[in-house]
């Protein structure tokens, strides 16, 4: 291992070293064995990251993943390379599957960091047209008893221009795994969001599915919805996926299955599913928001197969939602989904998630044969 990757991995957890890599020899030489150190963030950087606010530790992890050289020198030892591992979703080609869900990187700002920890694809937003505050706080909320989230959020972000300054800046080998969401109440807006955008990047989500934006239930609707991906098919230049509700129960089916199919009847190369699922708590200052995290996994797994059964297997499908082990993974690749979407996993556990999530699933693919 190079000196200065001793030395940086030594900084980062605040060990005394000398100018002899070998005082660090006790972290390890091994992917393992970082990846057991990655897990100091469970011990020692989560406790410090939740003492404050959730939006103020937020922005500090965008900070630390805005460092460029330290993840850079750290992808040796923390990203996860196998053949097996190769990941195709509606042809744009992926080295894993495991990727990170739009909300994290709302501006674009550090989704580089974010391939060097690991992950085969972030998805930066969601963008809208203009700048937008968000809504009112409090508007997220931990829930850490169920490793989950509250947010009602409503896309707040510094708009198009912003974005496409971020993504400009990208080398062009970068953006070959970045995805962008864009959103808006308007299909003109969300058209020039997409023209402008789809250049710049491997492909797009378009989101019409946040419980916490006013107005976007318009897409909810049969022909909205077709006139809206219709709209961006007509200038596609790249994969265009949506992003769909979840559903619970029979009733929230029956509405959604009929967006799904609109959605490919319409063109969309594929499907997200699916976004946070809607709830009422009054600690938010909205009185509702989106809830996330690791109780959704269930959820998710029944609504790929539902996709699955009741639509084909013709489309690529993305899955998001409680996801945070290769098990779960691995389930849903069994299922039918072409790749999964992390955020609240990453939350709660770090940079050393994907790595981990990676090495476990090619273990469980060489079980299989």
């Amino acid at each position: 291992m190079p000196p200065r990757v001793h030395v940086l991995i030594c900084i980062v957890y605040r060990r005394r070293i000398s100018h002899d890599p070998q005082r660090c020899a006790n972290i390890g030489t091994t992917k393992d064995r970082i990846s057991d150190h990655m897990g100091l963030y469970s011990a020692i950087a989560r406790p410090l990251l939740f003492r404050f606010p959730p939006e103020t530790a937020h922005r500090v992890g965008d900070y630390a993943l805005r460092f460029t050289p330290l993840w850079r020198a750290l992808r040796p030892l923390l990203a996860t390379r196998n053949e097996r591992l190769n990941t195709s979703v509606a042809g744009i080609e992926f080295p894993n599957p495991v990727g990170v869900a739009a909300g994290l990187d709302k501006d674009c700002k550090f989704l580089p960091g974010l391939l060097d920890i690991g992950f085969g694809f972030a998805t930066g937003g969601t963008v809208t047209l203009d700048p937008r505050p968000g809504n009112a706080r409090p508007r997220v909320i931990r829930e850490t008893g169920q490793r989950a989230l509250l947010n009602a959020l409503g896309f707040p972000g510094d708009g198009l221009e912003a974005a496409e300054k971020q993504l400009q800046r990208l080398p062009v080998d970068r953006r070959s795994q970045i995805l962008v969401s864009i959103s808006g109440t308007e299909i003109e807006d969300i058209a020039e969001c997409h023209r402008r955008l789809q250049p710049l990047v491997a492909g797009i989500e378009v989101n019409v599915s946040s419980p916490n934006t006013a107005g976007l239930r318009t897409f909810h609707e049969p022909e909205n919805l077709d006139r809206l991906v219709s709209a961006l098919v007509a200038q596609r230049e790249r994969p265009l996926l949506v992003k769909l509700p979840p559903w619970r129960n029979d009733e929230e089916r029956s509405e959604m299955i009929p967006m799904a199919a609109t959605s490919l009847k319409a063109g969309a190369d594929g499907l997200v599913i699916a976004n946070t699922h809607p709830t009422e708590d009054e600690r938010l200052a909205m009185g509702r928001g989106g809830f996330s995290g690791a109780p959704l996994f269930g959820d998710t797994l029944r609504m790929v197969k539902d996709l699955r059964t009741e639509l084909g297997k013709d489309f690529a499908l993305i899955a998001c939602g409680g996801i945070g082990t290769a098990d779960q993974v691995w389930q849903l690749m069994q299922a039918g989904a072409s790749a999964v979407q992390l955020y609240t996993s990453f939350i709660y556990e770090g940079p050393g998630l994907p790595g981990r999530i990676n090495r476990d699933l090619v273990k469980l693919m060489s079980a299989s044969h």
